[in-house]
Parts: C-alpha cells; structure tokens; sequence
C-alpha cells in the first residue's frame, strides 16, 4: 500500500488523459481493489459474467475498472454507453444485437455480448461515467436486481466523492503545512487581528521582533508594543483610511521590545471581514544607515571641500555642490565617465592618474597632488584623498574622494621658493620664522646688519637676541600678538648689534598662511634706518626749537602789541575827544594831525599782529555770509572823503550772474580789498580807480569770484613786479618816506588770498596805472548754517544803563568814562578785581568792561570768582573784556572764565558801544 505522498507523487506525474480520472487519482492503484470489489458485487446482483466501470471525457469512454475482460479505451459512439448516458437513466438491453437503438454497433462485427445493463454515475448534474454488467445470455433483471444494481451505482459514486474529499483533504493539509512552514519562516512579522485589534495568529517572528513567543501574544493588543508617542499617529492614520473606505496602509513606527529595546517596524496592514491582515518588517538597521547616509550626505553637501564618489570602475556616480563649485563640473558632466578623464589637460602629469588607478586596481586608497583644469580650462592644482569602500566579500563597493583646492598654497609655495631666491641676494635683511616667531633662517644681508650669523639664531625669537636698554620691549610684545593674529605689521625699532651698537630697524613682518588659514611662515623685511632716524632725531628737535621760537616771537608780539596799544588807546581816544570838544581854530591842525599820526601807528600795529598770526598759522577764515555788492558798497563810501582831496573818481561793477549772498570771511575780504583800493588811492594823483567782480565758476556748491582793481596811478617798474608782495618791501626806497605805509599791506593781502586758495597777480606799466587780479573761492549760501547777526556801527546815543569799567591804567578809565557818558550811560570805574567784586556785591550793575591785564588779579580771575557767585544775576551779567592784544590762545581764555564777549584796544567809540548794545538787548 502507497503512502499518501506517494500517491500524491503518482498523481502528480502520471501522464493524465483524462481529467476526471484525475479528479479522482483513479490512475492510482490503491483505486484497484476498492472498485475491483463493488463489480464483483455487480457481477454477482444481475448474474452476468461481465461487469465494468467507465469515466467518459471528450467523447470518449475509458473503461478504468473490468470483471472478465482487461481496461481499454474506445470511441463513446461505438459502444452502447453512449445510450445510456443520453437517456441519463438505468438502461437494460435483453439482446443488443437486436434492439433498434444498437444493433448498428453489432453489424459486421464479431460481438459474442447479447444483454447490457447500465446506470450513468453523475455529480453534480454532469455524467461522469457509469457503471455496467454485460452477458453472452439474452436475458432480463428483475425489479430485486435493478433496485440492487441501483443501490451499487449510488456506493460507486460514494466511493468517487470519498475520494476526492480525501485528495482534496491531502492537498489542503499539504498547503496548511507549506503555509505554516512559510508562516514561520518568514524574517517578516505576520500576524492575524481582530476587530479591536487583538493579535489571534502570530508567526514565529515575534520572538525575534517582540521578544515574546507567538502564544504569549495571542490575545494582546498590538498598540502595546507601539512607543507612545507614534501610537496616536497611527490610530489617526487606520481611522482616516477606513473612513475614507481605503482597505490597506503601510506606515513605519517604533515598538518597544519584552527587553526595552526600541526597533523601527514598516507596517503594511490590510483589513477585510473585520479582520487585519498585518506584515511588519523590521527596518532598525536601515533607518540608522539611512540617518547616517542623510547626515554624510549633509556634511558632504554643506563643507568646503569636494567630494566625489564612484563606482568600482571608477565611474562618477555623485558630487557635491563644493566639487562644482571648485571644478565648474557638475554631476551631468561626469555621469558614466571617470574623473580622471575629465579634468585632466595638457600640462597634467597623466603618469600619476595611471599610478593612481593602479593603487585602486591593487584596492588601496592613495593621495596625490594634481594640477587639473576646470570646466572653462582654467589650470587648478587639487589635493585628491582616495579612499576604497570594500564589501563584506572583500571586493570594492565603492570609491570616495575628497577634492580639495590647493592652488593658493602652490602660488605660494612657488613664490616662497622665488622669496627664498630673491631673500639670498638682497641687500635688505630677511628673516623667515614660523609659527611662533622661531627663526628659521636669516639671509647674509641681515648677517651683515647685526652681526649675528644664521646659526646663532635659528631657534630663537629674533627680537629676544637683539633687544637691549632703550629697546620698546612694550612695542615689541604687542606685535608680537598681533603676528598670532595673523595680522601684519610694519615698525621701527631701536636695538643692539651683536658687538653692542646701537641700529635702528624697519620691520616688515607678514604672515603666510596655508589653505586652512594655519599660519606657518612669517617673513620679515629688515632694512637698517639708523641714518634717517638720525636725521629725523635731528629734524624734530629742530623744529621743536622753531616752535619754541615761533611761540615766543607770538608772545613777545602779544606784550608789545599790548604795551603800544595801551598808551596808543589814550592818544587815540584823547585824540577824539578834543576832536569832538570845542577848540581854537589855531588847534584844528594840530588835532587832526595827532589823530591822523595815531591811526597810522595803529594800522601799523594791526598789520604787524596779522602778518604774525598768518606766519604762525594762527588764523582761520570764517564762513558767515555775506554780500559783496553791499560790501563793496559800504568800502566806496567810507573812501568817499579820501578821493574829495584828489582829482580821482571811484567806480565799481559787480556781475549779474554773483548770486547775492555766500559764505566766507567777511572782515579778511574787507581787509584785502581795503588794502588794495587803498593803495591804489595812495598811489594815484589823477584819473580813476575802477573795481571789477566776475563768476569765474559756480560747481559743487562752491562759489569762485574774480576781483580786479584798477588804477592810472605812477605804476611799477617791471622789475620791482616780483618783489612787491614780500614784507616790508616797497616799490621805491622813497615810498615809504613820501606815501606812508609798513608795507605790510600786499604780502598780507597776498597771504590772506592763499587762505581763501586763490591767487593773486599784478600787471603794471610805469607812469600809467596798475592792476591787481586776485580770485577767491566762497561757499554756497544756505540757509541755517552759521546764522550770524549782521549789525552796523551807528550812533548809539540815550541808553539808559549803569556801567562798571574795571581797569588799572587812569588814563583807560578817564577815556571810557568820557567815551561812555556821552552816549547816556551811567559809569563807576575802579581800578582793581577785588574792588569789582566788592562793588558788584553793593550795587547792581547792567554790564562790566573789564581789562584783562591787572596786577594781584587779572580779568580773568575776577571774572571766573564772579561767576561762582551763588546768585543767578552774578551769572547772567555781561562781561566783555577789554585786551590790547587778541591771540587764539586769548579768546580760549575768555570764553573759558565766562566772558561774554571781547573789545580790542584802542577801540573805536561806536564799535565799543555797538557791542554793549548787543548785549545789554541779549
């Protein structure tokens, strides 16, 4: 008896003409003896020697079991089944040779057979075959024979489904036990859930994922094993798909492990009947590679350096946004090539890409220095790292190098060789040290200067061998850390020879760096400049002592200017006085000649005091604003009573195109303009002075005007044309004698023009008149900027105020009380700061005229004590100095102490009382 695989073995590879014997593995002999029975039982029910069993397929008939007769096959339409299975019912045939219905199969044949009974066998409504008995005897069944031969049809046909259910069980068990294998053999996670997701079938992969064997989980709900914090994200995701009648998902989440370990699991679920259908693959490992690969890719994708990966052939594959950033090559262009293909050119040295690949070959990583050329064929030296990726088999995955971009350093290593070079045949000292400010290496010209040679100092920092007493070791450490900064730096420093003279040097230091920005060389240029710090030693003690000089010229100008104002003020202000009282015809002359001689003299002085502040760089130009029509206006008209002594007119045109107002230094173009019409006056007997003003330019908010002073006066010889601007220097010997003057008067003119940077020329002819052309730059006129107060000397008469003057010199006081009283005010003098200040506390005053030169205590003293006065009118009183001599220094002073204001002796009385209106309005 045959084992059911083998069984299922001879069905499996009988070659099967019919189907429905298949069905049945009736081509299998333990058949034989199961149906070999039920004919005998059928011979024996209907007495006929024969009896068979036949399955019918495709008009055929195969007579698979025979009682006295062997199995064949035959055509359906030759034996008489085809009968009985078209009536679908028993069938009896007494004698077959005779009976209409088959005496046609029996013609011309030998068939020895009379009686046939037959029964079709059908399942399910389809005839399968049937079942027969056959006789040599004519002959008829009873009703006992055919009930009987019935029943055997029925067990024959039991027999068949017996069968089948039994091939069917077999094939069932057989892929229960493959799935089962499969099941469990799974790497997957595959589990069966109900409707509230409770595991009821798990494979064997749950110990391996879980931690807990597959009937410890039965029963469990599988949101267990899931971390809490996907847990909510997986819900919202199977409510979504099932609301939205979506019958499968696949999501990742982590799980918990029995042993606490956190794994990553890709989830495909698929729900159907009320039931999930989950896989679940474990993915931990490739979620680390992947977050790995992210991070690589990353950091590959943000550094500076190239990176270039390939495959084993050396084939690109990937690069990085660095590697087309230093090449011009992007991934397109190298895709299926090797890089050594594509960035090699004509000065490449191809050996060491032949060497290289041999390295790879040989499955070595290597690292060479190639000069290359970029995508647009600029040249480009790369540092190329290499490194293989092999296999767990031992062959290479992959091939990765790093790019990186040394041309900098290669310029530089080429010019430090040419520096070196060119350091050796200097006559300038160098000296290369490293890092940490070590020399490394001096040339012979340094040798030379100190008298170190280069192995007395190789190792040292050079300024530690060379420093001494008068050295700036300050200077030199703070240089120091500025060459650890990388920074440059250039000084000049005092040290000692090797035999202890003294040498001053000019250091040059620079740092060279490498690509990482490292320092590693720092190179100094040494030169020796102990001549020209000598020279520069003697040059500034040189022009200290002109300073000193230039200071005590300017003092001793300031005490002479005020020893001569001060008794100047009393002729002066006497002068005026008697000018204005009543006196004797007989005295006329004689006052206006005094006067007169007092205005020269102080014109004098006041051109020596600027000639002096210009020398020394003292003055400054203003930029109030001004018109130069109304000031030229103003200039003719004081000259009016001049010209009325001599036969001369004066006339003067200013341009249209002169805007009406700009800015400049009002009083110094009164001054020079003064100066020049008032040596034209001078100069010319006969005839007439003409003034000229033109637009020269008008850009960038600058103003440039040409003046142009023109007399028919006695001229100048041409050879006096180049000297006539210096000081103190007149056309003839005899001017000076016959016209008057210092001249001062052009070279200051002349100076006063420089400040304004213009220039001035003269052209002359003798006998017939001269002209002076000077042009001068102004500024635009906008308003709000340096607002300044125009106010005009008027006579001031009636104010009704009480003034103290505070001055030691009688005959000053005596001046200003006359001065003073005529114009109304109420003045009380006194001759020291203490008296001042013990009046001031006894009576109120509206203004205080102090001079500033007193003995015990100056003006300024008693003004500062004045204003520490705790009272609020102590502070608010206007005080204005009275000085025979104003230095920059001076009016410092005089706004320093609190100083309202200034007025220079000898004063004229309407600019004094000019400025005492001014502030007694404030």
């Amino acid at each position: 008896m045959k084992s059911s695989e083998e069984d299922l073995e001879t069905l499996t590879n009988h070659n099967h003409p019919n189907k429905i014997m298949d069905d049945y593995d009736l081509y299998n002999r333990n058949s034989d003896d199961q149906f070999n029975n039920l004919l005998e039982l059928a011979s024996y029910i209907c007495e006929c020697d024969l009896a068979f069993i036949s399955f019918i397929e495709d008009n055929r008939q195969e007579i698979r079991f025979a009682k006295g007769f062997a199995p064949l096959v035959i055509s359906l339409n030759e034996t008489v089944c085809k009968v009985t299975i078209e009536e679908k019912q028993f069938l009896q045939i007494a004698n077959i040779q005779t009976h209409p219905k088959t005496k046609f199969l029996c013609e011309n044949k030998n068939i020895p057979l009379k009686f046939y009974a037959g029964i079709p066998l059908i399942s399910k409504a389809q005839v399968i075959g049937t079942l027969c008995v056959c006789s040599e005897i004519e002959k008829v069944l009873n009703t006992a024979q055919i009930t009987s031969f019935n029943a055997l049809s029925a067990q024959v046909l039991n027999v068949l489904e017996l069968r089948k259910r039994n091939i069917q069980k077999h094939q069932s068990n057989k892929i229960t036990d493959d799935y089962n294998i499969l099941f469990n053999s799974s790497p997957d996670l595959i589990c069966i859930l109900n409707d509230k997701v409770e595991i009821t079938s798990i494979n064997n992969t749950s110990l391996q994922i879980f931690g807990y064997h597959p009937e410890e989980c039965i029963g469990l709900n599988i949101s267990e094993f899931i971390v809490k914090e996907d847990k909510k994200s997986v819900l919202e995701l199977a409510a979504r798909n099932l609301k939205n009648k979506i019958k499968n998902f696949e999501v990742e989440t982590r799980i918990k492990s029995k042993n606490n370990e956190i794994k990553w699991i890709s989830w495909n679920a698929v729900t159907k009947a009320r039931r999930w259908y989950i896989i679940g693959r474990e993915i931990t490992k490739q979620k680390e590679i992947l977050k790995n690969l992210n991070q690589l890719s990353t950091v590959a994708s943000k550094i500076n350096n190239g990176v270039v990966i390939s495959k084993p052939d050396g084939e690109v594959i990937w690069v990085n946004h660095a590697f087309t950033k230093i090449t011009g090559f992007n991934l397109n262009d190298l895709t299926n090539k090797k890089l050594g293909d594509v960035i090699v050119g004509k000065e490449t040295n191809k050996e060491i890409v032949v060497k290289a690949r041999k390295e790879t070959e040989n499955k070595k990583s290597f690292a060479i220095e190639l000069l290359a050329y970029k995508k647009d064929g600029q040249e480009i030296w790369l540092s190329i790292h290499n490194t293989i990726i092999l296999d767990i088999k031992g062959e290479v995955e992959s091939l990765i190098e790093i790019i990186i971009d040394v041309t900098k350093r290669k310029e530089s290593e080429k010019q430090l060789e040419l520096l070196s070079l060119v350091a050796s045949k200097t006559n300038n000292g160098v000296c290369i040290c490293d890092e940490n400010g070590e020399v490394n290496w001096i040339n012979e010209a340094l040798e030379n200067i100190l008298g170190y040679s280069n192995e007395e100092v190789i190792g040292y920092k050079l300024g530690d061998i060379v420093k001494g007493k008068e050295t700036d070791k300050q200077l030199l450490e703070l240089v120091r850390e500025e060459a650890l900064k990388h920074k440059p730096y250039t000084i000049e420093l005092k040290v000692y020879k090797k035999d202890g003279t003294e040498v001053w040097l000019s250091i040059s230091n620079t740092p060279l760096h490498d690509e990482a920005k490292n320092q590693y060389h720092q190179i100094e240029i040494i030169t020796d400049v102990t001549n020209r710090k000598q020279i520069e030693i003697q040059l500034l003690a040189s022009k200290e002592e002109a300073l000193q000089l230039s200071k005590a010229k300017e003092t001793f100008i300031s005490i002479m200017s005020h020893e001569i104002r001060t008794p100047l003020n009393a002729v002066i202000g006497l002068s005026n006085i008697l000018n204005e009282e009543e006196k004797l015809e007989t005295q006329v002359q004689s006052i206006n000649l005094l006067k007169f001689s007092a205005d020269n003299l102080l014109n004098l002085i006041n051109d020596i005091l600027d000639f002096s502040k210009i020398e020394v760089g003292k003055m400054e130009l203003e930029n109030k604003r001004l018109s130069v029509r109304d000031l030229l206006k103003d200039i003719v008209n004081t000259f009016a009573f001049k010209i009325k002594e001599k036969d001369i007119s004066i006339t003067y045109f200013v341009s249209d195109k002169i805007p009406d107002l700009i800015r400049g230094d009002k009083t110094r173009l009164y001054q020079i303009l003064v100066n020049l019409i008032n040596n034209a006056i001078k100069f010319t007997e006969h005839g007439s002075i003409s003034i000229e003003v033109n637009l020269l330019e008008a850009q960038h908010q600058k103003i440039n005007l040409q003046f142009k002073i023109k007399d028919t006066g006695i001229g100048i010889a041409e050879a006096k044309l180049d000297s006539i601007f210096e000081p103190f220097t007149q056309a003839e010997t005899n001017t000076s004698r016959k016209y008057g003057g210092s001249g001062l008067g052009l070279s200051i003119s002349q100076k006063l023009i420089t400040l304004y940077g213009g220039e001035i020329s003269v052209a002359s002819t003798l006998g017939k008149g001269t002209e002076f052309t000077f042009n001068l730059i102004f500024n635009e006129f906008k308003e709000g900027i340096h607002t300044d107060t125009m106010v005009t000397p008027e006579v001031i008469k009636n104010i009704n105020a009480k003034i103290l003057v505070v001055d030691d010199n009688d005959i000053n006081t005596l001046l200003a009380r006359k001065v003073l009283t005529k114009y109304g005010l109420t003045v009380t003098t006194t001759d020291s700061g203490f008296n001042a200040i013990e009046l001031l506390k006894t009576q109120a005053f509206d203004l205080v005229l102090m001079d500033v030169h007193m003995p015990d205590m100056n003006g300024y003293e008693t003004t500062k004590k004045i204003r520490q006065q705790p009272e609020e009118y102590y502070k608010k009183l206007p005080i204005i100095a009275l000085t025979a001599s104003i230095l920059e220094d001076n009016l410092d002073e005089i706004e320093a102490c609190g100083m309202n204001d200034f007025q220079l002796k000898p004063f004229k009385p309407e600019e004094l009382m000019t400025k005492i209106k001014i502030h007694l309005n404030a």
